[in-house]
């Protein structure tokens, strides 16, 4: 009785001390999650052949202190414990599932941004038009850096890249590895250019221009790609389809079921290696695609269908953004300062 009654006393003290003397920088948090290892080191942010700076070491090993101070105690006490390896490290924010999800090495992303956006009607892509304040391509790519992605390759012409590269700039130092690479003739080949410059055995892959995506949805369909292979995220359908007899016969067809009809929406989440047969399919027999997983349709692969929200919109004319502003103003985004 004597010892669990010391060893209360101990966590006690330890606690109390921790919480009086030590304040863990802002930007690093030590959060639990499933299956993510602890990352190693800053990975550099944009010019190629910087030297990548070492992991704040000092907290690290404040951090290891203590779970290895409550591992003693625990052992005095009689209980035998196994210190996990699901202990994470984090930039920025409250403890979050959502935010850690992706941390580590597994996850990489292509956010296309290289398309002209006709529909619109503006004098410059759709995606570079200001949303609030801030370019619709960069709400994405916020996101994305809020999940802790190990690194992302951002499709899109050599003229508008100063608009990423002035955005990363102003938020310092990031534990990301981004990288440029100019778009294809078509949204296929895009995709395939940014998949060249993927290390990470996971990608997904994203429309700049749906600027509502939400961590949680990047985290359901990063995990069910984990399982399945490949993930899309998708909505079923609210109206009823018709077939047209071709599509210069604008007569019915048939009317699909509408039960089983779902609206694809991206991210759209593959294992890497499988997306790039998909692609050498596709080489071979001269297949013409709108999405990714349709390569992996074609391989005879099964897809993951990963319910997102109807918030998840592609804005693609000037209604559109009356949509997105009023759905950002709900969310309690605020502008950023000029």
């Amino acid at each position: 009785m004597n010892r669990f009654i010391l060893v209360f006393i101990c966590c006690c003290s330890l606690w109390m001390w921790l919480r009086g003397n030590t304040h863990p920088p802002t930007d690093v948090l030590f959060a639990s999650c499933e299956q993510m290892p602890v990352r190693q080191q800053h990975i550099s942010q944009l010019k190629p052949g910087v030297a990548r700076p070492p992991l704040r070491t000092s907290w690290v090993g404040w951090n290891l202190c203590g779970v290895a101070a409550g591992g003693v105690l625990a052992a005095f006490a009689g209980k035998s414990k196994t210190i996990s390896s699901q202990t994470c490290l984090h930039r920025r924010g409250k403890p979050s599932a959502t935010a850690c999800f992706a941390a580590g090495s597994d996850v990489g992303v292509v956010l296309l941004s290289a398309g002209v956006g006709k529909r619109m009607g503006a004098s410059i892509p759709k995606q570079y038009i200001k949303l609030m304040g801030l370019e619709i391509a960069l709400h994405s790519l916020d996101t994305f850096l809020d999940c802790d992605v190990a690194e992302i390759v951002i499709v899109c012409a050599e003229d508008w890249q100063y608009i990423f590269k002035d955005h990363l700039e102003k938020k310092g130092s990031l534990e990301v590895d981004v990288k440029f690479t100019t778009g294809g003739k078509e949204r296929q080949d895009s995709v395939n250019n940014g998949l060249a410059k993927i290390e990470a055995p996971i990608v997904a892959i994203h429309d700049a221009a749906r600027p509502l995506v939400t961590k949680d949805e990047i985290e359901k369909v990063v995990t069910d790609a984990r399982e399945h292979g490949a993930a899309l995220l998708a909505v079923r359908t609210k109206a009823t389809i018709k077939q047209a007899v071709s599509e210069s016969e604008a007569f019915v067809e048939g009317t699909p079921k509408r039960k089983l009809l779902w609206e694809a929406h991206t991210p759209q989440v593959i294992r890497s290696e499988l997306l790039r047969k998909g692609f050498e399919k596709a080489e071979k027999e001269g297949l013409d695609v709108t999405d990714d997983v349709s390569l992996i349709e074609q391989l005879g692969e099964k897809v993951k269908l990963t319910e997102g929200e109807y918030t998840n919109i592609k804005v693609t004319t000037p209604e559109d953004i009356a949509v997105a502003e009023t759905i950002l103003k709900e969310r309690g985004f605020v502008a950023p300062a000029e």
